[in-house]
């Protein structure tokens, strides 16, 4: 209860207790561990060297799309501790793919050449991982020049650790003297010595990952560096059990295989929820997006006109015997009616609407109001920004409607091209006007046109001669 009585509610987003949750799963990943000592040991007639080989090529595919997704928020954010998560990801995916590879081309998985390669490399995305997790965070600069200089960084690393033990051949000392052909052979701490401190060093980079990436994700609320830390604790309890029972180096399965392919999949999770909420985030901002634009059309033309009438009315009711009022406040009710009926249909027409289709149907709909026939030679293809798009279709029905209501135009011509810009076009038959005359009710229309364009860095130009018709022509850059 709340101190005036009321129910108190939890407010704690669900990204947060993130550390709960990679305390939970490393405990999970501990019992899990420890009974594998207990029970029968796993059959191996279900391991076998294309396990490993699909094992490894799925935890690559799985990696370059988390690799992905991280891509996109270095592209938002340009944070580098995002950047540096990249490059590890990356090296892990090259990681695991250089070792399905060596799976399928060389006879004996424990050799020395392969045996080291996978071993460095995936300290190497570990320590990286854990190195991205204590760096201070700051916004990269140079985004592109850094993101190449990170992508040429991870694969540069990868060629000595690749290189040097091929070099070496078969004087480096493989992971097992033998391999096991059963659970029976797989004894407790088996492999080469320095191959289980690089196995532990590798966990040990993970776990510390993992915390320092639970506490960001709930610092920041951030399901996804929640996610993630689970999977590197899962990662971490992976290569604990490769040190305990070097399964990796075996056509067997065993625990640590079992571990790598949970963490594979906690990771696609990860991924998966990211590009949700992504998606949900950008589908709320277009959402205020366009309610903030309905709200300042409304402000702008419906609203503008109202105070226009109610000053007028006033005038009118203080001075009854002058009729020009009445005129004014017909013309600002028939805009304000124009502006309400636009907002509408552009509130009820696709908001991936083609740029031309939408603007021959604003023009269309004032039109067939007025009674004016309409000719449309309408480039398509073309694409602006949202506030280019408004103030076109806004200028186009204020210009289609001044042209029947003050010109008496009977054809009107909208015209729309790409010219160094955007280039819009708007010809009447009508009376026309002279342009030095004083101001009239039409001054409004033509004041609220010129300031919307200039407005966006445009360019606005009238011209008109009575007995020939009025053109208006809007340039946007």
């Amino acid at each position: 209860m709340t101190p005036n009585g009321g129910i108190r509610r939890d407010r704690r987003p669900a990204a947060t207790n993130a550390r709960y949750a990679a305390s939970l799963a490393a405990s999970a990943c501990l019992a899990l561990t420890l009974l594998v000592n207990i029970v029968p040991p796993i059959d191996p007639t279900i391991g076998s060297r294309r396990f490993h080989v699909a094992l490894e090529t799925a935890a690559s595919m799985v990696l370059v799309f988390v690799a992905a997704v991280l891509l996109g928020r270095f592209r938002l954010h340009r944070s580098l501790r995002t950047l540096l998560k990249f490059a590890a990801l990356l090296i892990l995916a090259l990681e695991n793919l250089i070792s399905a590879v060596m799976t399928i081309a060389l006879d004996r998985v424990a050799l020395g050449f392969a045996t080291w390669t996978f071993a460095a490399s995936g300290l190497l995305g570990a320590a990286l991982l854990a190195f991205a997790s204590l760096t201070p965070d700051r916004p990269v600069v140079r985004r592109g020049r850094a993101l190449v200089i990170t992508v040429t960084g991870s694969i540069a690393c990868l060629v000595p650790i690749v290189a040097i033990p091929a070099l070496l051949g078969d004087t480096l000392p493989g992971a097992l003297e033998t391999p096991p052909d059963t659970t029976e052979g797989l004894t407790l701490l088996r492999e080469h010595p320095l191959l289980i401190a690089a196995e532990a060093l590798t966990a040990a980079c993970y776990g510390l990952a993992a915390v320092s990436f639970a506490n960001l994700a709930d610092e920041r609320d951030d399901e996804f560096l929640k996610w993630l830390s689970i999977a590197l604790v899962i990662a971490a309890a992976s290569y604990l059990n490769y040190a305990l029972f070097p399964s990796q180096f075996t056509e067997l399965l065993y625990s640590g295989d079992l571990f790598f392919l949970a963490a594979t999949l906690a990771l696609v999770y990860a991924a998966v929820r990211e590009i949700t909420n992504e998606e949900q985030a950008q589908i709320r901002s277009a959402v205020i997006e366009e309610r903030r634009r309905v709200a300042r059309d409304l402000h702008d033309g419906v609203a503008q006109e109202l105070a226009f009438i109610a000053s007028q009315a006033r005038w009118f009711i203080h001075q009854p015997s002058d009729r020009q009022p009445l005129e004014q406040i017909m013309d600002a009710v028939e805009r304000a009616l124009d502006e309400s009926r636009g907002a509408i249909a552009a509130l009820s027409r696709p908001m991936d609407e083609p740029l031309d289709l939408a603007l021959g149907q604003a023009a269309q709909d004032v039109a067939t109001r007025v009674g004016a026939r309409l000719q449309l030679d309408l480039e398509e293809g073309l694409e602006v920004s949202a506030d280019w798009r408004d103030a076109l279709l806004r200028i186009a029905r204020e210009a289609v409607g001044n042209a029947v209501r003050h010109g008496r135009a009977r054809t009107v011509s909208l015209q729309l091209r790409e010219a160094g810009g955007v280039w819009l076009r708007v010809s009447d038959d009508g009376d026309g006007f002279d342009l030095e005359a004083p101001r009239s009710s039409l001054s409004y229309g033509l004041t609220s046109m010129r300031e919307r364009t200039e407005s966006l860095g445009g360019q606005f130009n009238i011209s008109s001669v009575r007995g020939a018709g009025t053109t208006i022509e809007v340039v946007l850059p």
